[in-house]
């Protein structure tokens, strides 16, 4: 793997996934991955949300998002404002995690995946359904925080 690209969000840099146990506070609510936090922001449900946030696992709050009353708006501008809110707020108030997302360098940043995310990562199961390259807006997001938080100096 070439130094200027991070292409698996596991091992060394599991941290920049959304399944990673990295507890944050959103909204006024802590939660205990950023996938609990990004499925609980698809409603406007305070209900919903508790039921996305106490979820035992990232993969069960998934789930629980995929039942819940989607706000106005989310599939085409709100699911990536509250991505990166939630991304904020998962790296910007945590010294370590700063330091964690800046040890990534230049590096571009892709979520590649198996699991068919061309809106978040880029789907590498060879499949055709899954070509051409995926958006990608998880490691786009990621590298945006990352420039902010070193000053924007790159």
């Amino acid at each position: 793997m070439p130094a200027d690209l991070i292409d698996n969000f596991r091992g060394r840099w599991a941290f920049l996934s959304n399944f990673h146990p990295a507890p944050l506070v959103w909204e006024g609510e802590t939660y205990p991955t950023s996938e609990h936090a990004f499925n609980a922001g698809k409603t406007l449900d305070a209900a919903e949300r508790a039921h996305v946030r106490e979820s035992r696992s990232a993969a069960d709050a998934k789930r629980r998002g995929r039942h819940v009353n989607l706000r106005p708006g989310w599939d085409t501008r709100v699911r990536f404002e509250v991505m990166a809110s939630v991304l904020d707020a998962k790296f910007r108030t945590h010294p370590g995690r700063v330091e964690a997302l800046l040890s990534t360098g230049d590096a571009m940043l892709v979520e590649g995946n198996t699991w068919h995310d061309n809106v978040w990562g880029d789907c590498r199961c060879g499949r055709r359904r899954c070509e051409p390259a995926g958006d990608n807006h998880l490691g786009r997001l990621l590298m945006l925080l990352r420039d902010e938080l070193a000053g924007g100096v790159r």
